[in-house]
């Protein structure tokens, strides 16, 4: 089970709780955010090994990329 899982959108309330189910269960999951800084806050906020990295990258270092936005969070 090494896949990567990148979360893009892992800094909200959906991502977040997905990728911190998914790192809990032994799984190696990178956060993806606008932000580099934001997404290695939520990381180190919610621990078990989570990283944090702008969206580009953690999709680029992935095996398998989440998109985790709610529809109410698009811009027309």
């Amino acid at each position: 089970m090494s896949n990567v899982i990148a979360i893009i959108g892992g800094t909200g309330n959906l991502g977040s709780a997905l990728a911190w189910r998914l790192a809990r269960a032994g799984r190696q999951v990178i956060i993806g955010s606008r932000t580099a800084e934001s997404a290695s806050d939520k990381a180190a906020e919610l621990g078990h090994g989570l990283t944090g990295r702008v969206n580009a990258d953690a999709a680029a270092a992935a095996d398998l990329v989440i998109i985790a936005l709610c529809s109410t969070s698009r811009n027309p």
